[in-house]
């Protein structure tokens, strides 16, 4: 009997050193699975999905420019790679571009201008500006007093001005200035809604008359814009005024 137990024990020492074997076995895969997590794959198919679409078609990246830092409109032209020089010492600056905004307004016709003072009438004066005729009222003669509907006088003097106003060809600005005091009524509570008013008005005649209101524009400039000083009555006088602005066409 000692002797089959002997034989039997003898039989699982043989088979011991398999499953020592397995656990070696199964740690090496273990080693193997951690490494194959962590090493870069080297398969150009798997980091296809993750590479720059540039980098995909062109290798060489040197010319090249990321699609996503600089983006060239349409209108752009073609700048060819190279260099930029620098322009040598002490060379002048480029001059700047002319625009149209810097070129000098259109001059009045010296002619037009001394006919349209010889049939100006009584109480207009024909001033030449930069780019325009200033037909200078003043305003006793258009309102009274703190006013802003026109007198008969006033409405007179603008039919004499019509036929002038009918042959212009370009815009017509009607400006409405006072001096500087104060002025504070329900219908006007400062120089600003008098003077508005009272270009407003001017306009609106002008049209009922036949005055195309396409060219026709009010400005109220209260007394924002004095030519005589206010600190005498005639200088407040002659700031208390309407300005008929003919501006000059650009072909004249």
């Amino acid at each position: 009997m000692e002797t089959g137990r002997s034989g039997e024990s003898l039989r699982e020492d043989e088979h011991a050193w398999i499953l020592t074997y397995l656990d070696v076995l199964t740690l090496v895969i273990v080693v193997f699975v951690i490494m194959l997590t962590f090493a870069e794959p080297r398969d150009e198919s798997i980091r296809a999905a993750d590479d720059d679409p540039v980098e995909l078609v062109y290798r060489d990246l040197s010319n090249l420019v990321d699609p996503r830092l600089f983006r060239l409109s349409p209108e752009a032209p073609e700048v060819p790679p190279g260099p930029v020089e620098d322009p040598p010492l002490g060379a002048d600056p480029p001059s700047p571009v002319a625009t149209p905004a810097d070129d000098p307004p259109p001059e009045a016709d010296p002619e037009a201008v001394r006919d349209m003072r010889d049939r100006a009438p009584e109480g207009v004066e024909v001033i030449e500006q930069p780019g325009s005729i200033e037909l200078r009222i003043q305003d006793d003669i258009l309102f009274a007093t703190a006013q802003a509907d026109l007198a008969a006088d006033g409405q007179a003097l603008l039919d004499d001005l019509l036929p002038l106003l009918e042959e212009h060809e370009g815009r017509v600005t009607i400006e409405g200035h006072t001096d500087n005091v104060p002025i504070a009524t329900p219908r006007f509570p400062s120089n600003w809604e008098l003077s508005s008013t009272r270009a407003s008005g001017v306009v609106r005649y002008l049209v009922d008359r036949g005055i195309d209101p396409g060219i026709l524009q009010a400005v109220g400039h209260a007394d924002t814009r004095p030519v005589a000083d206010n600190d005498t009555p005639e200088g407040r006088a002659e700031n208390r005024r309407v300005s008929i602005v003919l501006e000059t066409p650009a072909d004249s």
